[in-house]
């Protein structure tokens, strides 16, 4: 699977729910075996790759990200701009 795919698995993801847990994103990808997709950081938190990230931002404009709980969702009229919130 390439950054590109990963990416657009993720944005289905998104759409069926609205939302979509960075987590679960992540462990998803990391059974694939490719630190390009996913990966430990120094903390041992799994993290979605940045090229993957990189894919997904392109192609969710509207999408935010809640760094508490670390999601993403549709953006909201009160929404701060930026891309987190």
């Amino acid at each position: 699977m390439t950054p590109d795919e990963a990416a657009e698995w993720m944005l289905a993801e998104f759409e069926a729910k609205r939302f979509l847990y960075q987590e679960e994103a992540a462990t998803h990808l990391l059974h694939l075996h490719d630190e390009q997709l996913a990966y430990y950081d120094g903390n041992g938190n799994v993290c979605v790759g940045r090229k993957v990230l990189t894919a997904f931002n392109k192609l969710t404009p509207d999408a935010v990200y809640e760094r508490t709980e670390k999601f993403w969702r549709d953006r909201l009229p009160s929404d701060q701009s930026g891309r987190q919130q």
